[in-house]
């Protein structure tokens, strides 16, 4: 006989098939599957009772557990992809540091955040959030900081697909590196995949609509937002970027930043995906 977990098989496999597409379109959800049962065998105790019947049960599982069970699935999926692209160890190994975030785009090319308005635009590449708690920026007392999603084909897929329908005119995407510690999103999971946040992020690159205006910013752009362009701007600057991430931090930690402050932010229990909905209406 099996004793049930407590938590739903079928949704959570739900869950990660779903994950499994929006992190790339060309992979089937068997990659997945196998993961989710390598990882419930490790829960599976069997019971010989003395009377010669078998028992079979799984361990429950927490949220938790399975919030964690996702997270390493996805990280190992996004490391794969890096490797098999050729990207530098530098880069492989500090992989949770990189990633790509929205940004509105006005008529001059300059850019605002899409979550609230900050009362400025965005004048230097590397941007720099300040927290009215009195905290340092990132907290795990806070949600604060500058949020960025370490996989583009998670977040492209999520933005072009369930916000936009395809139409992201208005709109910027910078690929950047967080220079200011990194911390997770403490609301959860979000465009298929669970957003990092730090204090310091640098824009390295950025896509940007055929028919949008040159950003102002002094960095790599590339008209047409695709994957092959979202893949060219990382590895234009992974071919260049330092041996390791210490130098990389040295590189731009003390540069001149855009200062954001999130005192006016919209009310905690409205999600950065509710706020994102409203903007493609």
């Amino acid at each position: 006989m099996m004793i049930p977990k407590k938590v739903d098989a079928a949704r959570r496999a739900q869950a990660l098939g779903e994950m499994t597409r929006l992190l790339n379109g060309d992979r089937t959800h068997a990659r997945a599957a196998l993961a989710r049962d390598a990882q419930r065998s490790n829960r599976t105790k069997t019971l010989h009772t003395p009377s010669g019947a078998v028992i079979t049960i799984v361990e429950p599982e927490s949220e938790e557990e399975i919030d964690r069970d996702r997270e390493l699935i996805r990280d190992l999926m996004i490391r794969s992809d890096l490797v098999s692209l050729g990207f530098s160890e530098m880069r492989v190994h500090n992989r949770r540091s990189f990633g790509w975030r929205m940004w509105e785009i006005d008529s001059a090319g300059r850019l605002r955040s899409p979550m609230f308005d900050t009362g400025r635009a965005v004048d230097h590449p590397s941007v720099v959030a300040d927290c009215p708690h009195g905290h340092a920026v990132p907290s795990p007392s806070c949600g604060c900081g500058v949020y960025y999603v370490p996989s583009w084909f998670a977040f492209s897929r999520a933005v072009e697909d369930r916000l936009f329908d395809g139409d992201v005119s208005g709109y910027a995407f910078t690929w950047g590196v967080a220079v200011g510690g990194v911390d997770v999103d403490p609301s959860g999971d979000r465009w298929g995949i669970r957003p990092r946040r730090t204090g310091r992020y640098r824009i390295l690159g950025g896509l940007i609509p055929e028919d949008a205006p040159q950003p102002a910013l002094p960095v790599r752009w590339l008209r047409g937002v695709t994957d092959r362009n979202a893949v060219a701007i990382e590895k234009l600057w992974d071919l260049g970027a330092p041996n390791n991430f210490h130098d990389v931090v040295a590189r731009y930690q003390g540069e001149e930043a855009t200062s954001f402050n999130a005192d006016d932010v919209e009310d905690p229990g409205v999600t950065a995906w509710q706020v994102l909905r409203r903007l493609g209406k």
